[in-house]
Order: structure tokens, then C-alpha cells, then sequence
């Protein structure tokens, strides 16, 4: 028996006819379509963490791997299965679906910058023909010359690299943050509502939500960044093993800060 992840070379060998949910009638195969898949260059969100923390980011950065388009996903139930530091970060949010089988894949390791090279095309994906409702992908360490990256790159051997200004009752911090997660832990099911037909040609826009719209929850919550700045120099250093560290990686984990959409 089929698990729920099923490749399309699977899908399409066997012959699998989609029914309804999947924008075919029940005597249609499903057709392969291939759409360019690219990084959203439109100015990051600015907003306040749960703290008051005032967040505007100059370079946010992920290392990811394997891009999964999915189709009929399930509602997300916090109480049933979520670790409890997530638990309330809004996993019941409309249109935030995991669980569905996916049908449409972008192989292979990028770099997700949305910053310093917005709009950046990463590949063509496959996509069988049908009704999508969820994106997934999974986290890694950046290496180098393969990634583009030189020796002295705060991203490389990291997952994320962050670095922005942090405002507050007229204080004012520049942070930056490197972020570690574990290689092959996956983000699931951020919202991906289109409709996927034999002619479609719109490119697929990655898109990072520092501050998530549904619930304004935000990557930082959770740092306070006067406590953070103990010499009051106004800088301020997030490295692995810090406890600010800890917060963050949990956060960036979250699908409520990532989306894509048609351009």
C-alpha cells in the first residue's frame, strides 16, 4: 500500500487516476505540468514581537532542501500531536493543511534568500494537474563553494542567517542571528492555494513571513533584546547554544511564517 507521500514518476507510472479534490473528473489521468519556482522579492514584513520588540530584518536567509507541493491536507490539531513549545503558535490556522499527499517536487538544496537576492529563480517543478494546498521543505546546513558561498559567510555550516535592528522605547539593537537545525527536519504545510491545470505557466513565489498575517505571531517572540544587549553597546550576537538562539530555531521551524503563491 501507497503511503501518503507519493512521488509523481509512482503516481504517473501506475496510471492513478485523481478524483475531484485533485481538479479531475474520475475518467481523467492526471497530466504533468512544469512550473518555474522562484524566491518572492517583495520588501519583508516589519512588526512587533511579543515583547514590543519593534523587528525590521536588512538579510534573511535560509538554507532548505527539496521543495513538496501537496495536495488535500488535514487541519493541523495543536492539543493532538504538537511538541509543547509550538503548542498555540496558531497550527489551526485557514489554509494551513499538512498531511496530503505530495504531488508536485522541486529536488535538490537552495538557498532561500529573500533579501539580498529576492526574485532569484531556483528550478522547475513537477506538479501533477490539480488543486494544491500546502508547502514543505526541509532544513539544512549550508556548505560552501556548492552553495555559492565564501570562507567567511555567517551562513555557512549554519541553517539560517538573520541580521537586522531591533527598536524599542527609543533603544535601538543591531542583531544578528545564526540559526542550526538539525539537517532533514522538515517545515510542512505552509499555505499553497492554487489551482494547477494542463496550461498553467505562473511561476511558484516562495515567500518568508517574519511576521505571520493570520495571528501576528512573529520569528522573534519570545527575545528581548535589551536583556540581550548586557554591555548596551546596541549589538547583539545570536549563536547556537544561547538560549535566544533556542527561541529562534524553534520559531523558524513554524509553518505560519512561510507561504507560496502564484506570480
Amino acid at each position: 500500500m501507497l503511503g501518503k507521500r507519493v512521488t509523481l514518476g509512482v503516481m504517473l507510472g501506475l496510471g492513478v487516476v485523481l478524483g475531484p479534490g485533485f481538479g479531475c473528473t474520475p475518467s481523467q489521468e492526471a497530466q504533468r505540468v512544469q512550473l518555474e519556482v522562484e524566491v518572492d522579492d517583495a520588501a519583508l514584513v516589519i512588526g512587533d514581537n511579543d515583547l514590543g520588540w519593534r523587528v525590521e530584518l536588512g538579510t534573511a536567509r535560509i538554507a532548505v532542501m527539496d521543495l513538496q507541493f501537496s495536495i488535500l491536507g488535514e487541519g493541523h490539531d495543536a492539543s493532538a500531536w504538537l511538541p509543547s513549545w509550538l503548542i498555540g503558535r496558531a497550527w489551526a490556522h485557514p489554509g494551513h493543511l499538512s498531511g496530503g499527499d505530495v504531488t508536485g517536487e522541486l529536488g535538490g538544496e537552495f538557498i532561500l534568500d529573500w533579501t539580498g537576492a529576492g526574485g532569484m529563480q531556483l528550478g522547475t517543478a513537477e506538479m501533477l494537474t490539480g488543486v494544491y494546498q500546502g508547502l514543505n521543505f526541509g532544513f539544512r546546513a549550508a556548505a560552501g563553494a556548492s552553495d555559492g558561498l565564501v570562507v567567511d559567510d555567517p551562513l555557512l555550516g549554519h541553517t539560517a542567517h538573520f541580521a537586522g535592528t531591533a527598536s524599542k522605547a527609543g533603544q535601538v539593537v543591531m542583531f544578528t542571528a545564526q540559526v542550526d537545525i538539525e539537517a532533514g527536519t522538515q517545515m510542512v504545510g505552509a499555505p499553497f492555494e492554487i489551482e494547477v491545470g494542463p496550461t498553467s505557466a505562473a511561476p511558484v513565489v516562495l515567500q518568508l513571513f517574519p511576521v505571520d498575517p493570520v495571528e501576528g505571531l512573529s520569528l522573534f517572540d519570545g527575545l528581548d533584546f535589551a536583556a540581550l544587549d548586557a554591555d548596551g553597546d546596541g549589538l547583539v550576537a545570536i549563536v547556537p547554544g544561547e538560549d535566544a538562539h533556542n527561541f529562534l530555531r524553534r520559531t523558524l521551524q513554524s509553518h505560519v511564517h512561510y507561504g507560496a503563491v502564484e506570480r
